[in-house]
């Protein structure tokens, strides 16, 4: 079970990723009938500077553009207080299989 999104623009599918700051799901943006990543704070990081960071990076990476770079959307905070963003679903291999290297 994933994470409350009530209240946003946001119904949860799947899981599709964990890293160190967080958790990406795949989502459906109910407002505009697409797909996409939301990749949320974990929760043990969200009262830490974690957040800020997290926000930080959604609005750096907002203001790049270059083909290959994922567009972010949308930054917003969850019900219980953590951060997330929402950017462009991409499909394919992740970087370390294609690169070779499997964890």
């Amino acid at each position: 079970m994933g994470p409350d999104f009530s209240g946003t623009r946001y119904r949860l599918l799947d899981e599709i990723g964990r890293g160190g700051m967080g958790v990406v799901y795949e989502a459906e943006d109910e407002a505009l009938g697409r797909r996409v990543a939301v990749k949320v704070l974990a929760a043990e990081l969200a009262s830490s500077n974690e957040a800020e960071r997290l926000r930080r990076e959604a609005r750096t990476v907002a203001r790049l553009e270059h083909p290959g770079i994922v567009p972010v959307h949308e930054v917003g905070e969850l019900p219980d207080g953590r951060v997330f963003y929402a950017m462009k679903l991409v499909r394919g291999e992740p970087l370390d299989v294609r690169a070779g290297r499997t964890p």
